[in-house]
Parts: structure tokens; sequence; C-alpha cells
């Protein structure tokens, strides 16, 4: 890396290394903004609290610690004003692990927000070292660690005794509308029932980072049970109305009869008991995944997105998943496919046909192979509505296979 790009980097709050990191290097994190942040705690400890596993009342129940995050957030704005730094917090969730902070810059800053979250970070290491003095050393060489790898910290803080409060870096996503706002809010404040629902359900939030399906590895979220129903139904849907093998781009195939009647049918038999599979990729299959989510109807549905540790589904997807009616998968060498008619399997038209492809081949999974993925047999759920058996359908050849192997999603 150049001089010139650490020097873009560092004069927008983010240094390469260290506390902060910018999420977007085309980000100016120094002008006026607003900016979604997680901190995330060393290892994942659950240092703030605890959830109180309450459905009707979700909660975090938090420790002296927890509750000093909170303040050190609420505390910020005034700091960085006695710096002549003009900052808002729009709202907070401090989580037994992490923490979430709606940040709002109002005038351009001598600083990226980089800084404000180091200033932010060091604040609650105090409290942290205050309470916890056996975990935390009194000296540490903080201008070592600044210049030091991952690896170096971690050894650094093994042969010195020291367990830090914070991973390294943070995430920021970036607030463009108000319409992204309204929702970064809503997020924030859904976060307590979501940890509560994952922890009191946690058969219908399961994380596979390694499912093969026919010749292809997918990551894994939502309830895995599904796989094992044996009536699947793929949704597919041209973007054209077909005259035979022509296409009429003049009418868009979701405005169609067919359409309209194929809708029913697929509804229909999501209602008695068949799981719905498909990517949403075309307007036709995208109304049959809101139909799904509407009606709380059982859907596998794939994405071409990656699954990184951490991941979660957006609100809606995460409330299907709550009623035990939704699996999403994404496939992970989706641009390793063959193209299609000679179209490169990274343009759209090849990625579309592919993952029907995909969805075809999950649709035609046997449910006994489904012991292969190490997914039990599922008991009924009246109040979950998606782990009951469902009426047979003719069983396949393909058999899946769990791959054990340990690999990192690009």
């Amino acid at each position: 890396m150049t001089n010139d790009w650490y020097t873009y980097w560092k004069e927008r709050g983010g240094l390469l290394n260290g506390a902060h990191r910018p999420h977007s290097v085309w980000q100016n994190y120094s002008a006026r903004g607003i900016y979604l942040i997680t901190i995330v705690t060393y290892n994942r400890a659950r240092l703030f609290g605890e959830l109180n596993n309450d459905p009707s009342a979700p909660s975090v129940v938090l420790t002296e610690l927890g509750q000093s995050v909170a303040d050190q957030w609420l505390q910020t704005p005034a700091i960085q004003s006695a710096r002549g730094r003009h900052i808002r917090v729009l709202g907070h969730q401090v989580m037994p692990d992490h923490f979430h902070g709606i940040l709002q810059v109002d005038e351009p800053m001598d600083v990226g927000i980089g800084e404000i979250i180091r200033g932010f970070k060091i604040g609650c290491t105090q409290v942290y070292r205050s309470l916890y003095p056996p975990y935390m050393a009194d000296a540490i060489d903080r201008d070592r660690l600044a210049r030091s790898s991952r690896k170096q910290r971690e050894e650094y803080y093994a042969s010195n005794g020291v367990t830090p409060l914070f991973e390294d870096n943070y995430d920021d996503t970036i607030c463009y509308r108000q319409g992204q706002l309204d929702n970064i809010i809503r997020y924030v404040q859904d976060n307590q029932r979501r940890a509560v629902m994952r922890a009191l359900h946690p058969d219908l939030f399961q994380r596979r980072q390694h499912i093969t399906i026919g010749d292809m590895d997918f990551a894994a979220y939502g309830n895995i049970f599904l796989l094992r129903r044996p009536w699947k139904e793929q949704v597919f849907c041209h973007r054209w109305k077909m005259n035979g093998d022509q296409r009429d781009y003049n009418t868009p195939y979701e405005t169609t009869d067919t359409f309209r009647q194929q809708r029913d049918q697929w509804l229909q038999a999501a209602k008695d008991g068949a799981v719905l599979v498909t990517p949403g990729i075309s307007k036709g299959e995208q109304q049959l995944v809101k139909d799904c989510m509407e009606n709380a109807l059982p859907l596998i549905h794939l994405q071409k997105e990656p699954m990184p540790n951490g991941w979660n589904p957006e609100k809606r997807r995460h409330q299907l998943c709550e009623m035990g009616q939704l699996l999403i998968l994404s496939p992970w060498a989706l641009n390793d496919m063959q193209s299609v008619n000679d179209v490169p399997a990274t343009a759209d038209y090849s990625r579309f046909h592919n993952m029907n492809t995909l969805a075809a081949q999950i649709c035609a999974l046997s449910p006994s192979a489904s012991a292969r993925f190490g997914i039990p047999a599922p008991s009924v759920s009246a109040k979950t509505g998606g782990l009951g058996q469902s009426p047979d359908r003719p069983k396949t050849d393909s058999q899946p296979r769990h791959d054990r192997a340990k690999k990192t999603q690009k």
C-alpha cells in the first residue's frame, strides 16, 4: 500500500489496524453523516449483561460495566463538543457481547469518526480496568500495538496477561436516506427481542457454514428442518411472457394470467404443507417470497450474497425464522458455475439460471438424505408451525452430505 493510500485512510479516521478502520475507503468520515456503529467484546465475552429470555418483555439485564458503556456513549457528544466537534447520538443498544450506537455528525470535523470511536472505547476500557483489574494490565505499550498485526497483538496479550475489552476495529453502516435511518433505528430497538428469540428457539436459527447439496456447498441460516420436508416446490418465473420459445419483451410475466394461476397453485401447495424453494430473482419470484413472508408460509430462499460470521437477516426474514418457516441458503461458488448460452457465469443472466438450477437440486433432495446433515427427525410443534411432517411426495436419489472441512466464505 502506498503512502498516499495510508494518508487517505488515516485522514478519514481509519488507521489500517488498531482501533478504527473505515467500512468504505471512499467515504469521508470527517464530513456530515449518520452511521450505525457496532463494536464487539473480545472473544465475544458476555461482559455487558444477560438476556432475560422473556419474549413478552425482552431485555438485557446490564452489568455495571454494561451500564457504564451506555453512559459513556451518551456522554460522547458533550466530550466531543469540548473539542469543537458537533455530533449527536440518535440511539444505542447494549447487548451481552456487543454494542450498537447510531451517531450523527452535524458539522465537518478535524478528525474522522474513527477517532470518536477510539475515545469511546478508551473511556469504556478505563471502567473495565477498574472493575476487572486481574484481567487488565496496568501498562500497555499502545504505540507498539498500533504498529502490530492481529497475530502479534494476540501474542502480546497472552504474554503480558492482558485481556482487552473490545475486539480490534469496529463496523459502520453509512446511512444515506431517511428511510434507511428509520430501518436502522428499528433494527437497533429490536435487537434484544431478536436475541431472546434466538436463545429460546436455537433450532430455528441454526447457522451452518457448509452444507453440500448435489455438487454445491452452501452456507445456511434458519430452520434446517425444512430440508427434511418431502414435498418441495420450485418457484421459477421468467421475466417476460413466453410465446412458445419466444419472449414477449412488452409483457412482464408477473402481469399475465398464467402467472396468477401459477401463483395461486404455489400458495395453495404451501398452505397444504409444501416448502417453496426460490432465489427470488425475477419479479414473479420476488412476489412469491413476499407472499410467504406475509402469510407465514414455509420457504427455502436462496441468496447470492455471502453469509460472513455474525451475519443476520433483515427484520422480515428474521420474523419468518421465528415461526420456523424459513431457511436461507447462500451458495459458496456461484460464480464458478457453468456459463449459460455462452454468457459468463458472473453475469446476471447466468446467475439467474444457475440459482434456479440449484433450487431444482434442493427440491430433488430426499427426506432420508437429510440425515447426512446431522439433522434429527423433527418434532411436531403447533407454535412454530414449521417442524411437523407434511404430505408425502415421491422421493429422489439426491444424496447430500455435510462437508466438515474448515473453509472461510468470501
